[in-house]
């Protein structure tokens, strides 16, 4: 379920590359598409939370750009 948020998140942040990200499907996508979804939960919680912990925010911020480009590149080579 997890993968799915992620993709879907990805395919929404991504939307050059979203016709790509719907075909493809396995082992190494499903787990960048997983550790997508989990860093912008926890990003999600980060910003809601009382009192902010801006560098939580920052470096889940900096990890979702760095997760995004990894998609990029994945799927630039396939």
């Amino acid at each position: 379920m997890s993968r799915e948020r992620g993709r879907r998140k990805l395919m929404l942040r991504l939307p050059d590359i979203r016709h790509r990200l719907v075909g493809m499907t396995n082992e190494t996508l499903g787990e960048m598409f997983e550790a997508y979804d989990l860093a912008v939960d926890a990003l999600d919680r980060f910003r809601n939370q009382q009192p902010r912990e801006d560098r939580l925010i920052a470096e889940y911020e900096q990890l979702c750009l760095e997760i995004e480009r990894e998609i990029v590149v994945y799927c630039s080579d396939r």
